[in-house]
């Protein structure tokens, strides 16, 4: 019973991700029907709704987004501790290739590298931060063992694990006429000059995806992957972006930069992929569970 109340719990996550029981049943590799009774059974079990299921998919109910933040966490840190229990205390050694877009890098690089070396220092990291594409096509090549993508873009052969969403913000100067107002749409940034990531990275695949459905275009004065550069020609006035508020929190609370909310909310999917098939090393394995874990930790303290 237990077994099945954790393979309930692990279903209903994937389809709260992706949005889609036929597509959680690809990535699971079992048939929708037997995912949809899984769904039921747990709906049944809590006497909640957890979905509203309409033409747009599968969409979180109140009760359905609570369940999510309470089980992501315990799910993780069961992953976690068995790990830890098969591997036992032994000193790992290795190597670990890693891959973070640009605006992940900037909240997560440091302190999980940072953490992970403290606790294993016989394993050597390499860290490269570049667009999903890349990362995917490193991934699929072997040249990197894990990455963070945008849940969008998994394709196939590529096993992921939901990491978190996040909320996006118009990112102004802090002196911007509007960087006071409590929120902001996508009529409101159609009017702005935006410097935002070249087209080839998912954020801004994103922003593309979504100005299309709502009928605008974006004005793009500047394509830059390089965040540290966006960011400085914010804060001068040259333009606005869009980000994460964990890119820009420390510029932010320096009262350098303005982070605006959308109305209604604009967010994007994280998920931490590794390639299918191909064996993975103690290395990994511990720097995967230290990556989980750093991301939650940061999300428990409101840092992401």
């Amino acid at each position: 019973m237990i077994a099945m109340e954790i393979r309930q719990l692990k279903t209903f996550l994937h389809v709260a991700e992706l949005g889609s029981v036929s597509k959680a049943s690809q990535r699971l590799r079992i048939t929708q029907p037997a995912l949809s009774r899984q769904l039921r059974l747990l709906e049944e079990e809590l006497s909640v709704a957890l979905f509203t299921r309409d033409g747009r998919g599968m969409v979180l109910t109140h009760a359905g987004e609570t369940l999510r933040g309470r089980v992501s966490g315990i799910l993780r840190q069961l992953e976690e501790t068995k790990l830890e229990l098969t591997l036992g205390s032994k000193v790992v050694r290795g190597r670990v290739a890693f891959g973070l877009p640009p605006s992940v890098a900037e909240a997560l690089a440091g302190r999980l590298i940072e953490g992970f070396l403290l606790q294993h220092p016989k394993v050597s990291l390499r860290f490269v931060t570049a667009s999903s594409g890349y990362l995917l096509d490193w991934l699929h090549s072997g040249e990197i063992d894990v990455a963070i993508l945008h849940a969008g873009e998994v394709t196939a052969n590529i096993e992921v694990s939901p990491l978190l969403v996040e909320d996006l913000f118009l990112i102004t100067a802090a002196d911007d006429p509007g960087a006071a107002q409590p929120s902001t749409d996508f009529a409101e940034v159609a009017q702005r000059r935006l410097l935002l990531s070249g087209p080839h990275q998912g954020l801004r695949l994103l922003l593309e995806k979504e100005a299309q459905r709502q009928g605008f275009d974006l004005d793009v004065l500047l394509e830059a992957d390089a965040l540290p550069v966006l960011k400085r020609l914010v804060a001068k006035g040259t333009g606005a972006t869009i980000l994460p508020m964990a890119a820009v929190r420390q510029e932010v609370e320096a009262g350098i930069l303005a982070a605006i909310p959308f109305m209604p909310r604009l967010s994007r999917g994280l998920v931490m992929a590794q390639a299918l098939g191909r064996p993975v090393s103690d290395a990994t394995k511990r720097f995967c569970a230290r990556m989980q874990r750093e991301v939650t930790e940061m999300v428990n303290a409101q840092l992401w």
